[in-house]
């Protein structure tokens, strides 16, 4: 008993003894381990796991970001061509609606006059003669009649609510056009890192097989390899 105790004070004080003598060696070790610590600390940051959070609220602030984010730089020059085309598409519905809703208004309001005074001149330069049309409403005798005028008025309206409502349709476009944007990064940023392996393969192969209750049997075995 007396040995063993005697020994392993020995082995105390060589370690101490070690650890003196070279105290500045171990401690220069001893910096060097920190600083590759560190600096594996600083790539596991850099190196931080894709964020489908992040990604969907790029997305929403910027559309295209999140999908620049995922890496999917072809997906912005899509995206943006189908906004500019949107736009497009509204602001020249907006103008047409803008017309024939003026012509509509100053059109029934010159027909109310005339109802009050028949004798109630042409106006100048009217809004309804702005627009693109084949006839005159001021020379074509179809159009000094109760029924052209009804009829002319009809146009108008009609016209006015079809440009109203391709305006609203491209509204609602536009709207799933930044739905799509943000359901696009959220849903790949889920499968950013989800990684499929070359060998994935589906096996089709008839089998059969025999049962004394049931006979022979024939079948389909289906191997799914991943």
């Amino acid at each position: 008993m007396k040995r063993i105790v005697f020994l392993a004070l020995a082995i105390c004080l060589g370690m101490s003894v070690k650890a003196a003598g070279g105290w500045e060696k171990d401690t220069t070790t001893q910096i060097v381990t920190v600083d590759d610590t560190l600096q594996a600390f600083e790539q596991i940051v850099k190196q931080k796991p894709h964020s489908p959070h992040k990604a969907t609220i790029m997305a929403m602030l910027v559309p295209g970001s999140g999908q620049i984010y995922n890496g999917q730089w072809w997906k912005v020059p899509i995206l943006y061509a189908g906004i500019i085309a949107d736009l497009y598409g509204i602001t020249w519905n907006q103008a047409r609606y803008r017309e024939y809703r003026d012509a509509y208004v100053e059109w029934v309001q010159y027909l109310d006059q005339k109802a009050a005074d028949p004798d109630t001149p042409y106006p100048e330069n009217p809004a309804w003669d702005k627009i693109p049309k084949a006839f005159d409403v001021e020379t074509d005798p179809y159009m000094q009649t109760e029924t052209g005028q009804t009829w002319f008025k009809n146009i108008l309206s009609n016209r006015k609510s079809s440009f109203r409502r391709n305006r609203d349709l491209c509204y609602i476009v536009m709207a799933a056009i930044y739905a799509i944007n943000v359901i696009d990064a959220t849903v790949y940023a889920h499968f950013y890192d989800f990684e499929i392996d070359d060998n994935l393969s589906l096996n089709v192969q008839p089998t059969s097989s025999y049962s004394p209750l049931t006979g022979g049997n024939i079948g389909l075995t289906l191997t799914f390899k991943f």
